[in-house]
C-alpha cells in the first residue's frame, strides 16, 4: 500500500463565475470514457473520485450542468471530457482511521452506462470495465440473454476482434472496452459456429459454474483505506 497515491489519476474541474473562480482537483481510483474526434472534447462514461464536501458538491453541479472536465492518470495524458446529458451522481461516505473528518466518495457514471439513453438513440453497445475473456462474455451473456459456457471465452474474443465489434477505452484503475455487436448478430455468430464444430454446448444439462476475473474491484487491494488516505492527503 506503499505510494498507493501515485496509482491514483485526478480529476479537475474549473468554473468561473463574475469576480469567483473555482478550481477542484480530486484524486480518481477509477475512470472510464473515450477520446474525442478532431479536437473535440471526450466521452466519460464512469468515474471514481474521494474528496472533501464542497469539492465533492461542486463536481456534482458540473456534471448536471454538463460542464468540462480534465481527466489525467499513471497511465493516461490529460484529456477534456464531459459526461453527457442525464449523468448520475452517487455520493458516499467513507470513514478512514486517522483521519478527523470522513471522506466523501462521488461515482458519477453516463446516462448510457446507466441505461437511461432512450432506444435508438445510438448503437447498441455493452461498456465493460475489464477485458478479461471470460469476464466480457460472462457479462455480455448476462445483459443479453445469450445461451453460452465458459468454455467459449476465447473463441467469443477472438470472434469479436475478428469481426471488429469491440472497442478498447480509456482507463485509471482498469482495462474497459466496449462490445458494439447486437444480440441479433452474437446468436447469428454462435449459431454458425456450433453448426461448424468451433464450439459447443456439453452433452449434459445441469448448472454452469463461473469463474470470472475482475479487477475492477479488487486490485491488489487498491481502495482500501490506506490507499483513500494517500490520496486525499495528496490531492
Amino acid at each position: 500500500m506503499k505510494n498507493a497515491h501515485t496509482r491514483f489519476g485526478r480529476l479537475e474541474f474549473s468554473r468561473q463565475l463574475r469576480d469567483t473562480k473555482t478550481e477542484v482537483r480530486l484524486p480518481m481510483d477509477r475512470f472510464i470514457g473515450a477520446a474525442g474526434d478532431k479536437g473535440r472534447a471526450g466521452t466519460a462514461h464512469m468515474a471514481s473520485v474521494v474528496g472533501g464536501d464542497q469539492d465533492v458538491g461542486a463536481v456534482c453541479a458540473g456534471v448536471v450542468e454538463n460542464d468540462f472536465f480534465t481527466v489525467s492518470g499513471p497511465d493516461l495524458q490529460p484529456i477534456t471530457v464531459t459526461f453527457g446529458e442525464g449523468a448520475q451522481c452517487f455520493r458516499g461516505t467513507l470513514t478512514v482511521g486517522e483521519r478527523k473528518r470522513p471522506v466523501r466518495h462521488l461515482v458519477i457514471v453516463s446516462a448510457e452506462v446507466a441505461g437511461k439513453v432512450p432506444e435508438g438513440a445510438r448503437p447498441i453497445r455493452t461498456i465493460l470495465c475489464d477485458c478479461d475473456a471470460g469476464f466480457v462474455l460472462y457479462r455480455v451473456a448476462g445483459r443479453m440473454g445469450l445461451p453460452v459456457v465458459p468454455e467459449w471465452a476465447e473463441w467469443f474474443q477472438h470472434e469479436l476482434e475478428r469481426r471488429k465489434a469491440v472497442m478498447p477505452l480509456l482507463g485509471v484503475g482498469c482495462t474497459p472496452l466496449a462490445v458494439t455487436a447486437s444480440k441479433k448478430a452474437l446468436l447469428k455468430w454462435i449459431g454458425r459456429a456450433v453448426k461448424r464444430g468451433e464450439i459447443c454446448f456439453p452433452e449434459q444439462n445441469g448448472p454452469i459454474a463461473w469463474r470470472v476475473s475482475n479487477n475492477f474491484l479488487h486490485r491488489e487491494q487498491e481502495a482500501g483505506a490506506e490507499a483513500l488516505t494517500a490520496g486525499c492527503e495528496n490531492a
